[in-house]
């Protein structure tokens, strides 16, 4: 009894989803486009994805700089999991969440459907803030679970980099 009293007294720090570390050449490879851009507007609705419904938000994203990729479109319409509809919502822990007005840096793949998605979730989105001095730097995604395995992961390459040594480093990791 005073080990359960014990366990349930003293607070401990915990992690509600753990993902193996993406390296900065593997993102690069899984991604069929990778471009800066600027999320305008979205939309939440229930899809079937794979054999469960979830809801799923659609973002209009204005394409401000294409980095890698075939040219020709000014804005995507990017899928990601979760999201509200009505008032239902949905939290999927790990997946990008694209704030709108917010650029960012955000790595996509084509989904068998053909439909945009961030490729290895929240580790394929990187908001670009400015500093206090107000240069543009590329972050973590808000929504990024801890990570394990790599410490040659994208997120540790990127994180703090000015946009555009993050854009060199990722044109660089293409070759």
């Amino acid at each position: 009894m005073g080990t359960l009293l014990t366990t349930l007294a003293l607070p401990r720090v915990s992690s509600a989803t753990t993902a193996r570390a993406v390296s900065l050449p593997d993102l690069v490879a899984r991604s069929s486009r990778i471009l800066h851009g600027t999320p305008l507007e979205g939309f939440s609705r229930f899809e079937d994805v794979g054999n469960t419904r979830h809801i799923v938000t659609y973002t209009r994203v204005r394409v401000d700089d294409l980095f890698s990729g075939t040219p020709g479109e000014s804005e995507i319409l990017v899928r990601t999991l979760g999201g509200r509809v009505e008032h239902l919502g949905e939290i999927v822990h790990g997946e990008a969440v694209l704030a709108l007005n917010e650029g960012c840096v955000v790595f996509l793949h084509t989904s068998p459907e053909g439909i945009d998605e961030v490729t290895e979730m929240a580790q394929g989105h990187y908001p670009v803030l400015s500093d206090a001095s107000g240069t543009a730097r590329v972050r973590a995604s808000r929504n990024l679970p801890r990570l394990m395995g790599n410490p040659e992961a994208a997120v540790a390459k990127l994180s703090g980099l000015e946009l555009s040594a993050a854009r060199s480093l990722i044109l660089g990791a293409r070759r």
